[in-house]
C-alpha cells in the first residue's frame, strides 16, 4: 500500500525552507519561531523532489528521504530580493548546525490560512502599523493589545510592563492567534487568555489607562465584564476581526458530535438562533468550495483539507456517490464541485449540520445534483431503496464507520461494485491488521448479501491514507477498498500487467504485490464489541 499525499500544488506555494533531520525538525521549529523566522502561511512537511538547494546545490548527494522542510520568512521590510533570500538563508542564529541544507520547495498552506487566504494573525494593531516597529516589540500581540497606548515611562504603570512580560503563558498565550473562517473570526485556546492572575492585571491596566483610584476599586470590581469587553474589542481590532469565540472540543460520546466552541466577543455564549446571519454562522472557503454552519453547534475539522482534496480527486466524472455521513457536505460539496459525479445521496442525523448542508448545496449551486437525507443514514437508505445504486461511498464517521459498513455494500451496483472510502481512528501498531480485518468483514458481508455471481466479487485495499493525528499513538486513517467483480476492477502493476490474486481479499503492497487476508484475523482493539461499542483500550 502506499501512502502518496495529493499534490501540494493544490494549495501551496514554492517558498523557503531550512532542511533538516527529521529528529531535530521540532527543536528548529522552536528557534525559528523565537527568531521570527518561521512562516507559519505553510506547514512543515518532509523534503520533495522538486527542492533545490543554496548551500551545496549537490542534490543528487542529500538524502531526502530523512529530510523535513521547514518554510522561513523571506520578506525584510515587506520587499523580497534574491540578495534577502540569500542572506536570510545563510546568516542563520547558533543553532545553524542543526541545519542540513537551505533552499527552496513547494509547501502547502497551512490549514490555519486555507480557505480564506490570509495569514496568522500577524503583529499588526488596528492602524495596520507593524508592532515589531515600537518600544513592545518583544511582546506577543495579545500582551502588546494588553499595553496598548500606555507610556513605558509612565513612573505609574511602568510595573505593568514587566507582569505583562513575566504572565504565565498558560493563562495569556505568547504565540499567535487563529483566524478563522473568510470573516477572520479570532479562535481562543480553550484556557486562555482568562484566569484569575489575568483578571488582577486587566483591573490594574484598566485604571492605569482610564485614570481609576483605589477609591473607585469597589465600582472597577463590578465592571469586570465591562473590563473583559474593552480587552476583547481592543484584540478584535489589532486582529481587524469582527468576533472572537474561544474553542471547544468535541464530546467523545456525543453521537452527533456536537460543538464545543463558544462565541465571547461581540456576542457571549451559544446564541438562541441559528441558520445564515445568526450570530454563530460562518463560512470557511476552501478550494473554491464554500463551507457555511453555526460554529457553536456543528464540529469542523481544518485538519481533513487534504482529504477533502483527494476525495474529490478520486471521484470519476459521471459517478452516483452515497455519502453517508455528510456532516455539512464535507466530501459531498467536493465530489460534485471538483469530482464532477452526477449525483450525491447525502446522508445526516445531526439537525443543524443538516441546516447547513441545504444551506452549503445552494450556495454552490449544485441542489439539482444532491438529495440530502435526514436521519440514521442506515434507516433512511433502507427507506429510500438506496440499493445497487452507488459507484463510490463515503463512510467519514470517526472514531469508526463499522455501523455503516453492511448498508454501504447494499449500495453498490450489482455489476459493477465500486470502491468505499473506510475512515477510522486506529492504533498506529494496528494499521496493517485493521486494514486486512476490515478487508475480510467487508467480503464476509458481500457474501450475505449475496453480492456478485460465482463468487466472483473481490476486496482489495489499494491505499490507506493517513489524515491527521488523533493521539499520540493514534492516526485518522482513510482506506481506499475496491469491492465487486475483479473484471470491473481496473488496477495494474507497476510492470502494467494484472495484479495477481491469491484469495478474494486482501492488501496491494507498495511493490503492487497481493498480500492475502487471514480468513481467521482476530480483530483489532479499534473494532466495535458484538452489542456495537467501541472499547476504549485502543486509546492507551
Amino acid at each position: 500500500m502506499t501512502e502518496a499525499k495529493p499534490s501540494p500544488a493544490y494549495s501551496g506555494d514554492r517558498v523557503g525552507v531550512v532542511f533538516v533531520q527529521r529528529q531535530n525538525a521540532k527543536t528548529v521549529k522552536q528557534h525559528l519561531v523565537q527568531e521570527s523566522l518561521l512562516d507559519a502561511r505553510f506547514r512543515m512537511v518532509p523534503a520533495s523532489p522538486d527542492a533545490t538547494f543554496t548551500l551545496t546545490q549537490q542534490q543528487n548527494n542529500c538524502s531526502l528521504s530523512s529530510w523535513i522542510a521547514i518554510p522561513i520568512v523571506m520578506k525584510e521590510n515587506g520587499v523580497e530580493t534574491d540578495s534577502t533570500k540569500e542572506e536570510r538563508l545563510t546568516s542563520l542564529p547558533w543553532w545553524r548546525d542543526l541545519v542540513e541544507e537551505t533552499g527552496f520547495q513547494t509547501c502547502p498552506y497551512s490549514t490555519k490560512v486555507l480557505g480564506n487566504n490570509t495569514r496568522l494573525a500577524s503583529q499588526t494593531n488596528a492602524s495596520g502599523d507593524s508592532a515589531s516597529n515600537n518600544q513592545q516589540s518583544k511582546f506577543s500581540l495579545v500582551q502588546w493589545v494588553l499595553l496598548e497606548g500606555l507610556d513605558r515611562n509612565d513612573h505609574d504603570v511602568s510595573s505593568l510592563f514587566e507582569r505583562v512580560r513575566q504572565i504565565d503563558p498558560s493563562i495569556c498565550p505568547r504565540n499567535q492567534l487563529e483566524i478563522f473562517g473568510d470573516d477572520r473570526t479570532i479562535l481562543l485556546p480553550p484556557t486562555s487568555p482568562q484566569g484569575g492572575d489575568f483578571l488582577v492585571l486587566l483591573r490594574d491596566i484598566w485604571k492605569a489607562r482610564h485614570g481609576h483610584d483605589d477609591a473607585n476599586h469597589e465600582t472597577t470590581i463590578r465592571s469586570d465584564e465591562q473590563i473583559y469587553q474593552d480587552f476583547w474589542r481592543r484584540l478584535a481590532a489589532a486582529h481587524k476581526s469582527d468576533r472572537i469565540v474561544r474553542k471547544g472540543t468535541v464530546d467523545p460520546n456525543s453521537k452527533i458530535r456536537h460543538s464545543g466552541h463558544r462565541l465571547v466577543w461581540p456576542y457571549r455564549g451559544i446564541p438562541e438562533t441559528t441558520g445564515p446571519g445568526s450570530p454563530g454562522w460562518i463560512r470557511v472557503t476552501e478550494q473554491g468550495i464554500k463551507q457555511s454552519f453555526d460554529m457553536t453547534r456543528v464540529m469542523f475539522s481544518r485538519g481533513n483539507i487534504s482529504e477533502k482534496i483527494r476525495f474529490g480527486e478520486l471521484v470519476k466524472e459521471g459517478e452516483v456517490v452515497l455519502d453517508m455521513y455528510a456532516g455539512i457536505g464535507y466530501y459531498t460539496l467536493p465530489a460534485v464541485v471538483h469530482g464532477k459525479a452526477s449525483f450525491v445521496y447525502a446522508c445526516e442525523w445531526n439537525e443543524h449540520a443538516v441546516t447547513a448542508l441545504k444551506h452549503n448545496v445552494v450556495e454552490n449551486k449544485i441542489s439539482e445534483k444532491v438529495q440530502i437525507l435526514a436521519g440514521d443514514c442506515r434507516q433512511v437508505a433502507k427507506e429510500n431503496n438506496l440499493v445497487n445504486i452507488a459507484d463510490r461511498v463515503s463512510l467519514g464517521l470517526l472514531p469508526s464507520s463499522e455501523g455503516g459498513w453492511r448498508t454501504a455494500i447494499r449500495a453498490l451496483k450489482d455489476e459493477k461494485g465500486g470502491w468505499l472510502h473506510i475512515h477510522g481512528n486506529v492504533p498506529v501498531n494496528e494499521k496493517e491488521s485493521w486494514v486486512m480485518w476490515v478487508s475480510r468483514q467487508l467480503y464476509n458481508l458481500a457474501q450475505e448479501e449475496k453480492k456478485g455471481n460465482d463468487n466472483d466479487w473481490r476486496v482489495i485495499c489499494t491505499h490507506v491514507e493517513k489524515v491527521k493525528s488523533f493521539a499520540p499513538t493514534v492516526f485518522h486513517y482513510v482506506a481506499d477498498i475496491w469491492v465487486g467483480p475483479f473484471a470491473s476492477f481496473n488496477q495494474r502493476t507497476r510492470n502494467g500487467g494484472e495484479l495477481p490474486l491469491s484469495t478474494n481479499a486482501g492488501i496491494v503492497q507498495n511493490d503492487s504485490t497481493f498480500l492475502a487476508c487471514p480468513s481467521d484475523i482476530q480483530p483489532p482493539s479499534c473494532a466495535l464489541s458484538e452489542d456495537g461499542v467501541l472499547c476504549q483500550e485502543w486509546m492507551r
